[in-house]
C-alpha cells in the first residue's frame, strides 16, 4: 500500500547518499552518515504551524485559522500530504470537534465553529496529517488556549504558583565525570507545572559549599561543578516560605567521555573531555545535524584529557542543531543541543498609518524581503484585532518562528516560547541555551539508525480525501478477506454510490474523494457468505495523549466585551442562531412538556412529546424495531404515520408519512433500516400540534428527529454489516464577515464591536515583494494590532506585529 511512497522517494535517497560519499572518509563515520541520509531521504517528516485570528475565544465564536505544512528537514512547503486534520480537544482529552481541510502547496485555511454549549476552560487545537501518524504524536501541532462562556458566572482562573516544587539536573552532554569540570543545567518546576525562579547551592558530603546557582526565566539556570571521586553532592534550596529542601545530584562516573559546547560570536567551540583510562588516542566522531540533515562531521583523536575544535555558526541554519559524540565503536555516548539564531527571518514592512477612524476603510501596503534585502514573493496570513478587547502576551504566543524553529522539534512543554524570539537580546540567547540543556529532542534514535531499523509506515501519504478501515468477522474478530464494501450517500441532492473490495487482510480504502463534510453515508460490508455477521472498523483519530495545558488567561474582560457584541448583534437580528444568551427569568409555571435531552439535536421546537435515548437504543437490533415502540407513531400501509390521524376527520384523506429528519436533514423512511442503532444519540417524536407547527404542512402529520452521535462517540462505534458516517468530507470554509460601510444598505447604527477586526488567510506578495489589502475598522476606537505570518517557497519564515491607533 505504501510502495508508491517508497518509489517516489528512492531517487532522493540515492542522490543524498551519493553526495555524502564524496565528502566523508571511510568507515565508521561514512557508514553512520549514509544510514542517516537514507533515513532522511526515504522517510521525510512533516511539521505544521497554525495561525489563529485570536489567542482565546468565547463559546459560540468561530476560530479562523491558516495552516502551514512544511518538511521537517528545511521548513520548506510540503508537497507530500494533501489532507490536514484539525481537532478541538477539551481538558479531559475528549475530541469535541474535528474538521478536515484540503492542502494546496503546503497551505490550508478554514474555520472551526465553537458550540455555544462549550464550558469555560482550557482546550487545545491538534493538527496533523495521516502520514505524520507514523511518527511520535508529540510532533503533532498542539496549541492550548482558553474558551469562556458568556452564560457562565465564573471565568477561567489563572494558574497560581504553588509552593511545592521539584528540582531537576541535566549535566551537559548527558553525564558527569569525576575530575572533569562540567556545566550542569538545573530546572525548578512548581507543582502547577510552571518554572520557578529560586536560588540555592551545592554541597558535598562534608557540607561544604562547592557551587551556587539561581534559576531565572521559566525556572532554568546553570552551574559548574568538578565532581570528585567518592563524593555525593546535594542541592540545597530555601523556598519563599523559608522551608529548606534538598535534592541529590546525579552520580559522577570514573570513566567516560564528556561533550561541552560554547558559542561566542560566529564561533562554536566543541570540547571533548576524556578520563585518563580513555585518553589513548583512539578516534572519536562528532556529527552535527539539524532534522536529519548533516552540516558538519569530523573525527577527533582522544589523545589528552581535553581536545577542542572550533566550527563556525554560519555553517548551520537557524534552528536547533544536535551535536552527537560517538566512540570508536560508533556508539553514541554524549549529546548536546544548541540553538543557532542568525536572525534571518523575512522582513515584513507595513506602511505607517497616519490616520484611521472607526468604521472607515484602512489600506495596508506590505513590502517583503529576505535577510539580504532581496524582494520576496511569499504566502501570508493576516489577523487584525482590537487590543482593547483582546489583550495578549506576545511572549506567550505560539508563532510561526517559535513553533517551526523551536517547539516543533522539542518534546515537552516550553513555557512562553516566543519570549526567545521577541526582541532578541544576549540575555535571551543565554536563557535559550539553558532551555537546550534541559529539554529533550528525539525525531530519531541513533541505535535504530545504526541497526538499520527504519520506521514502519502504517499510514499512507494522503494525496486526496480517503475513507478507509478494516472488515472483521464478529465471531472471532479476524479479518474478512475480499469483503465487498459499499459507500452510499444519504444526503439529498448528493448522489454517490461507490464499491470496493477489501484486500486479503480485510483492509479497504475509498480514495480520490471530493466531498463536503455535510454529506452523510451508509457503509455496508459483506463477506462471500452474506449471512456472516461482520464488523466495520473505520480508521479513526489518533489516541489523545495527556498534555500540560500551559498558562490560563483571565477572560473576564474579554467575555464582557463579547456579551456586549452579542447583544448588539441580537438587537439587529444578526446574532448567529446557534448562540443563545441568557434571558431575564420570568417566574411562571412551565408547560409539563419534556425538554429536549438529546445532545446535538436540530429540533426547532426545543422539546418533544416522546424521546428514545441512546441508553434504550443499545438494546435494539434495528432502528425499525425502535420505531414500532414509539407512542404516537404506527405502521400503516407500509409507512410510519401519526397514530392519532383517525380522530382528525372521518372524511380526511389517507395520512401522509411522518416527516423523518436525520441530523436536521429530511430523509425517506426507506433509509431508516440502514441506520445502525449504535450510531444514534437519540430519537425525538413530535406529535402534538404545538410541536409540529414549526415544520409546516408536512410536519402536521408528525415529525421524527434522529440525531446521530457526535464525533467523540461515533469514532469508536462498530456494528454488524452497516455503519453510518458523517463529517468525513472537507469542511466548508466560512468567509470572515466584515461590514462594507461604503454600501448604503449597510446598517451604520450598529455599534460594530468586532474583536477580530479583519482576517485574511491567503495574502500573496508578488516578485517585487509587494502586497496590499483593505478593510473597514470596527466601531470602537483604540489600538489595533496587525499580525502577519507566512513564508516563501524556500522555507524562510516571517512574522510582523504592527499597531496603529483608531479614533
Amino acid at each position: 500500500m505504501l510502495s508508491n511512497l517508497k518509489l517516489k522517494l528512492s531517487l532522493l535517497s540515492v542522490l543524498a547518499i551519493a553526495c555524502l560519499s564524496f565528502n566523508y572518509p571511510d568507515d565508521p563515520l561514512e557508514k553512520i552518515l549514509k544510514q542517516l541520509a537514507k533515513l532522511t531521504a526515504t522517510y521525510p517528516q512533516e511539521k505544521i504551524h497554525l495561525q489563529t485570528d485570536k489567542p482565546y475565544y468565547a463559546a459560540g465564536e468561530t476560530i479562523f485559522m491558516k495552516a502551514y505544512l512544511v518538511t521537517a528537514e528545511k521548513n520548506e512547503p510540503s508537497f507530500l500530504s494533501a489532507v490536514l486534520y484539525v481537532e478541538l480537544i477539551d481538558a479531559k482529552n475528549n475530541i469535541k470537534k474535528k474538521i478536515t481541510l484540503p492542502v494546496d502547496k503546503g497551505t490550508a485555511f478554514g474555520n472551526l465553529n465553537l458550540a455555544d454549549s462549550l464550558a469555560s476552560g482550557t482546550y487545545r487545537i491538534r493538527a496533523y496529517t495521516n502520514y505524520m501518524r507514523n511518527y511520535d504524536d508529540h510532533f503533532f501541532f498542539q496549541k492550548s488556549f482558553n474558551i469562556g462562556n458568556v452564560n457562565e458566572t465564573g471565568t477561567a482562573k489563572t494558574n497560581e504558583k504553588a509552593q511545592a516544587f521539584d528540582l531537576q539536573f541535566f549535566p551537559e552532554g548527558g553525564t558527569m565525570l569525576n575530575n572533569v569540570r562540567t556545566k550542569v543545567g538545573v530546572k525548578a518546576v512548581a507543582a502547577n507545572g510552571f518554572g520557578l525562579n529560586l536560588s540555592g547551592y551545592i554541597e558535598n558530603s562534608k557540607k561544604e559549599k562547592v557551587a551556587q546557582f539561581a534559576t531565572e526565566h521559566a525556572g532554568m539556570g546553570i552551574f559548574a561543578l568538578m565532581p570528585q571521586a567518592g563524593e555525593q553532592y546535594t542541592a540545597v534550596v530555601v523556598n519563599s516560605t523559608g522551608q529548606t529542601k534538598t535534592f541529590e545530584l546525579p552520580q559522577a562516573y570514573n570513566s567516560g567521555h564528556a561533550l561541552a559546547i560554547n558559542m561566542a560570536g560566529d564561533n562554536i567551540s566543541i570540547r571533548v573531555a576524556s578520563t585518563p583510562d580513555l585518553a589513548t588516542g583512539k578516534d572519536l566522531y562528532i556529527i552535527a545535524q539539524a532534522n536529519g540533515v548533516v552540516y558538519a562531521s569530523f573525527p577527533i583523536k582522544a589523545e589528552s584529557a581535553n581536545v577542542s575544535v572550533t566550527t563556525r555558526k554560519s555553517t548551520f541554519p537557524t534552528g536547533i542543531v544536535q551535536f552527537t559524540l560517538f566512540d570508536s565503536d560508533s556508539k553514541p555516548i554524549a549529546e548536546r543541543l544548541v540553538f543557532v539564531n542568525h536572525q534571518d527571518a523575512l522582513k515584513i514592512n507595513i506602511n505607517d498609518i497616519k490616520s484611521a477612524h472607526t468604521k472607515s476603510k484602512t489600506e495596508l501596503d506590505f513590502t517583503v524581503s529576505d535577510a539580504n534585502e532581496n524582494p520576496t514573493d511569499g504566502n501570508f496570513s493576516v489577523a487584525i484585532t482590537d487590543m482593547g478587547k483582546v489583550p495578549f502576551d506576545e511572549d506567550q504566543e505560539t508563532t510561526i518562528l517559535s513553533n517551526l524553529l523551536l517547539t516543533s522539534d522539542l518534546k515537552g512543554y516550553v513555557e512562553k516560547p516566543n519570549y526567545y524570539f521577541n526582541n532578541v537580546t544576549d540575555e535571551k540567547a543565554r536563557q535559550l541555551d539553558n532551555l537546550m540543556l534541559t529539554q529533550g529532542w528525539r525525531r530519531f534514535i541513533w541505535k535504530d539508525i545504526q541497526e538499520d531499523k527504519m520506521p514502519v509506515l502504517n499510514y499512507r501519504i494522503e494525496k486526496s480525501l480517503e475513507i478507509g478501515g478494516t472488515i472483521v468477522y464478529d465471531a472471532n474478530k479476524k479479518p474478512v478477506p475480499n469483503a465487498k464494501v459499499t459507500l452510499l450517500s444519504t444526503t439529498k441532492n448528493f448522489t454517490m454510490i461507490l464499491d470496493t473490495v477489501a484486500d486479503a487482510n480485510g483492509r479497504f480504502i475509498f480514495d480520490r474523494l471530493d466531498l463536503p463534510d455535510s454529506v452523510t453515508f451508509i457503509m455496508q460490508a459483506k463477506s462471500k457468505n452474506e449471512s456472516d455477521n461482520v464488523l466495520i472498523r473505520l480508521n479513526g483519530s489518533p489516541n489523545v495523549s495527556s498534555s500540560f495545558d500551559g498558562q490560563s488567561f483571565n477572560l473576564t474582560q474579554y467575555l464582557e466585551e463579547t456579551r456586549k457584541r452579542y447583544a448588539d448583534l441580537k438587537k439587529y437580528n444578526l446574532l448567529d442562531g446557534a448562540i443563545q444568551l441568557n434571558e431575564v427569568n420570568i417566574k411562571a409555571k412551565k408547560s409539563p412538556i419534556p425538554v429536549n435531552p438529546i445532545r446535538g439535536s436540530k429540533n426547532l421546537a426545543g422539546q418533544a412529546d416522546y424521546v428514545i435515548t441512546k441508553e434504550k437504543l443499545k438494546y435494539q437490533t434495528s432502528l425499525e424495531q425502535a420505531f414500532l415502540s414509539i407512542p404516537g407513531i404506527m405502521l400503516y400501509g407500509g409507512n410510519y404515520v401519526r397514530s392519532s390521524f383517525r380522530t382528525v376527520s372521518i372524511t380526511s384523506a389517507l395520512p401522509k408519512p411522518v416527516m423523518v429528519l436525520l441530523d436536521g436533514v429530511r430523509i425517506g423512511q426507506d433509509k431508516i433500516k440502514d441506520i445502525p442503532p449504535g450510531t444514534v444519540e437519540g430519537i425525538e417524536v413530535l406529535s402534538s400540534n404545538y410541536n409540529t407547527v414549526l415544520y409546516g404542512q408536512d410536519g402536521y402529520w408528525g415529525v421524527v428527529l434522529i440525531t446521530t452521535k457526535q464525533l467523540d462517540e461515533l469514532e469508536t462505534v462498530t456494528t454488524f454489516n452497516k455503519i453510518r458516517l458523517s463529517n468525513r468530507g472537507f469542511a466548508t470554509v466560512k468567509e470572515f464577515y466584515m461590514p462594507n460601510y461604503d454600501d448604503p444598505k449597510v446598517n451604520k447604527e450598529m455599534e460594530d464591536l468586532r474583536t477580530t477586526v479583519f482576517w485574511q488567510p491567503n495574502l500573496n506578495s508578488d516578485i517585487k515583494g509587494k502586497a496590499k489589502l483593505s478593510y473597514f475598522n470596527a466601531g470602537s476606537p483604540g489600538t489595533y494590532r496587525v499580525i502577519v505570518e507566512g513564508m516563501d517557497a524556500f522555507g524562510n519564515l516571517g512574522r510582523k506585529v504592527y499597531t496603529y491607533e483608531v479614533k
